[in-house]
């Protein structure tokens, strides 16, 4: 043991791994969380009878579990399940779904009668987004950006032959290896993963389709997404690591530059050797440090990525032909209706929208409601 006490503000992934891996190293830690229990964008929700994994529902560079594991000295505590096919794809108007396998032989079937030679392009693509993951993955992937100028630097590290994918926008990259509208549309959903547009998302950020279609796939978990959090939680017991729920951190003190204690909203103190803020960066610099450059009024000013509104809907019935993964697309407006997004201009009248249907695992809701399908 070094002595040295920790305290995590926020039991999300990221303050239960970090928890872990000071453990590890002798540490005594403690954690706060402001809701009624851990997981943070990663949570879950349940209701009569039905289960919803909330926020992520699915993720791939799974190897990166494997890392963190072997560094907290522990046994992995939930299971993966690789997603195949990775998702459906439907546009409004028509009967027909794009089914996206990541076995290219099947996959070309769902498109060479509007995309002729689709495998043969497909191969190239993905060998260009190859090549890209492969030099930039641990020097600029695997980096924080603190800010515009240390994003701007940290670009200047890509190799030059990649340039054009710097300057050229994801859609611009998709129409120079296919013609196919819908190919082009469904190939570029990966911006939005983002929070952005695919026209105005650097085409670096195709070797998204790498790491799902070749690389290391999507994975779920069995049993939900949260049994990630329940799992690490588990250990974190195990390890005598102490969380507190329905802690909100409103203030801090300090003495000189050092912090010595914070403070919720009801006056309690939370003293330690050091902290670990495991919370929303902007709002807890902006509400809690009181620094000006994080106000809610200019927060307010600043464009942020893309949030959905989400809907979480326990259906009564089976629904047929239903994938764990669904895409439902407009009808060949797909530039305007992305840009207007971050315009207040798109009509709820036709949205495009996202369907993860929790219901195919029998898990998620009452018995003679689930299907069979499993990935």
């Amino acid at each position: 043991m070094t002595g040295k006490k920790a305290l995590i503000v926020g039991a999300g992934l990221g303050g239960l791994a970090t928890a872990l891996r000071l453990r590890r190293r002798g540490y005594e830690v403690e954690m706060v969380e402001m809701y009624r229990q851990a997981g943070g964008r990663l949570n879950q929700l349940t209701s009569g009878g039905f289960t919803f994994d909330m926020a992520p529902t699915f993720f791939s560079m799974s190897y990166h579990f494997d890392e963190f594991v072997r560094d907290a000295g522990i046994e992995m505590p939930f299971r993966f399940v690789q997603i195949d096919p990775l998702y459906r794809v439907n546009f409004r108007g028509s009967d027909r779904w794009y089914t996206i396998y990541r076995d290219l032989d099947r996959l070309a079937r769902q498109f060479e009668d509007i995309e002729p030679g689709f495998r043969e392009r497909m191969e190239r693509f993905l060998a260009s987004s190859g090549v890209l993951f492969d030099d930039i993955e641990k020097g600029v992937l695997s980096k924080n950006f603190r800010s515009l100028p240390d994003f701007l630097f940290q670009m200047t590290k890509i190799p030059v032959k990649h340039t054009p994918k710097v300057l050229r926008s994801v859609w611009s990259e998709m129409s120079r290896y296919f013609n196919s509208y819908e190919v082009r549309v469904i190939f570029s959903l990966v911006s939005f993963f983002l929070g952005a547009t695919p026209f105005d998302t650097p085409a670096v950020y195709t070797l998204l389709s790498y790491t799902e279609m070749v690389h290391d796939g999507y994975h779920n978990v069995e049993g939900g997404m949260y049994r990630i959090v329940e799992g690490l939680v588990r250990e974190a017991e195990k390890a005598g690591i102490k969380i507190t729920y329905n802690v909100t951190i409103a203030g801090y003190e300090s003495t000189g530059k050092r912090n010595r204690a914070f403070v919720d909203t009801a006056g309690r103190r939370w003293e330690a050797d050091f902290f670990v803020v495991n919370a929303d960066a902007a709002m807890f610099r902006g509400r809690v440090f009181g620094r000006p450059a994080f106000s809610d009024k200019k927060l307010d000013r600043m464009q942020w990525t893309l949030a959905p509104l989400t809907l979480y809907l326990g259906v009564k019935g089976k629904m047929e032909n239903i994938h764990h993964h669904n895409y439902f697309l407009g009808d060949r407006d797909y530039e305007p209706y992305s840009k207007g997004i971050f315009r207040n201009r798109v009509s709820l009248e036709k949205p495009y929208y996202y369907v993860n249907a929790n219901a195919v695992f029998t898990w998620a809701c009452p018995a003679e409601y689930s299907g069979d399908y499993r990935p």
